[in-house]
């Protein structure tokens, strides 16, 4: 059995996919870890927020909640939602993965993995969703095109 070969288009569509996939599941785990931190922060500062309330100052932890509220503010209301998302992303770059691997048949995965990614991101929103629009692209173009290899189409 022949492997087929590896096209600079293929190697973007991976990348970008993971890179897609990142994007879509930092924002969750970063916002449910800074929450953990405010509520540990917020039960080591009781003890001494009683004194601090007696001599005047406030000790509220301000800049906590401002990085907490600088993130996406939404995809931690949704966490199933990102979780969604990635998982589609995945099995879009796995079927663009199989499509590639046999670029005469694999006709249902080559056709899936746009509708897998365009799925994604409609999921996520229009601003992550953007980070996925090349793998997008690449995935519409690899229907025209099934070798995924653009630098051949010119000669």
């Amino acid at each position: 059995m022949r492997n087929p070969p590896v096209t600079p288009a293929l190697v973007l569509l991976v990348a970008d996919i993971a890179v897609g996939v990142a994007c879509v599941l930092l924002p969750p785990l970063v916002m449910g870890f800074l929450a953990l931190l405010k509520d540990i922060f917020g039960v080591l500062i009781l003890p001494f927020s009683f004194l601090f309330g007696l001599a005047g100052w406030s000790s509220d932890m301000s800049s906590l909640e401002t990085m907490q509220g600088g993130l996406v503010p939404d995809m931690m209301a949704h966490p199933f939602r990102a979780a969604s998302a990635a998982a589609l992303l995945v099995v879009g770059g796995a079927c663009s993965l199989m499509a590639c691997g046999t670029p005469d048949g694999a006709r249902m995965e080559r056709n899936l993995a746009p509708v897998f990614t365009f799925a994604a991101m409609v999921l996520v929103g229009f601003a992550p969703g953007l980070v996925v629009l090349p793998a997008f692209i690449l995935q519409l173009l690899a229907l025209r095109y099934p070798a995924m290899d653009f630098l051949k189409i010119r000669r």
